[in-house]
């Protein structure tokens, strides 16, 4: 039987944790993180951090989930930090109390949506982390994932839907009230509605990844196959950083049959069934 049970930990007392014991031939060294997917509590998308940190206890790792600050059961930390530096300081926060519990000093950690970029940050940060799952992560446009995105809104206009937008744009605008007949429309991003226009370049995140990965740090770059307007199809990832030396060491992959909240069980299965797979052959085995 699982063996579970909550902590509040950090400086401040701050951060409310729950660590998860290993139950099967215990792995030595090795311990998991788990923490919040936006603002969705440290249980993850539909209780996937409590399947993946008993999953990972019956592999014989020990995990800890937590919420980070300002989210979840955590208050809010009274420093000055700004956000994202301060979740990635309660990430180390969890890391250093599984340490001193556990006597772990390897981690890797399941990083869903904001969880994956405060993920690939702390492993810049923090040599103890070494490796991560980073589960819908940024994704730049492609010329392929645009002609994706461009079949998709036909299909789901459908032929009426069509119709209608090709009668809209051939008949003369109609002014509503208190707007100008002759004002001009601001120019429309060629990736709006594409991508959330991440502040981060892809020349930041190509130098990020190049060093996390000339450094050990193993990354499964892994993306739903719910956002088709987000990540289009498998290779998306290899065309994103076409010519980088960096993606022939990080592994990426699509799960087609899942949302971007894993809602359905099937879909829950098959990335446990992935992560455990990669865990295996990337990472357990240095």
């Amino acid at each position: 039987m699982t063996q579970e049970h909550s902590l509040i930990l950090g400086a401040e007392q701050h951060i409310v944790a729950t660590i998860t014991q290993a139950s099967g031939k215990h792995k030595p060294g090795w311990c998991a993180v788990l923490t919040n997917s936006g603002v969705i509590p440290r249980s993850g998308p539909h209780r996937m951090n409590v399947h993946l940190a008993r999953h990972f206890a019956k592999m014989g790792i020990p995990s800890i989930r937590f919420d980070m600050s300002g989210l979840g059961d955590s208050r809010r930390a009274t420093g000055s930090l700004p956000m994202v530096e301060q979740w990635v300081a309660d990430t180390r926060a969890a890391m250093d109390e599984a340490q001193a519990r556990l006597g772990c000093d390897r981690f890797f950690m399941v990083g869903f949506c904001s969880g994956a970029e405060v993920a690939h940050l702390t492993a810049l940060a923090d040599p103890r982390l070494r490796g991560a799952v980073l589960w819908d992560f940024y994704a730049f446009p492609t010329r392929l994932s645009k002609l994706h995105k461009l079949a998709y809104r036909l299909r789901r206009a459908g032929v009426k839907g069509i119709a209608r937008r090709l009668i809209a744009k051939v008949r003369p605008p109609v002014a509503s009230s208190g707007q100008d007949q002759g004002g001009s429309r601001a120019p429309v991003s060629a990736y709006e509605g594409l991508t959330s226009a991440p502040v981060t370049s892809r020349e930041e995140y190509t130098q990020r990844f190049r060093t996390l990965v000339d450094q050990g740090v193993e990354l499964f770059f892994y993306y739903s196959g719910g956002e088709p307007e987000w990540y289009a199809y498998r290779g998306q990832f290899h065309d994103m950083f076409k010519g980088e030396a960096f993606v022939q060491r990080v592994a990426f992959e699509q799960l087609a049959l899942s949302d971007h909240l894993l809602t359905r069980q099937p879909a829950q299965q098959a990335f446990i069934q992935d992560v455990d797979r990669w865990l295996k052959e990337r990472l357990l085995s240095q």
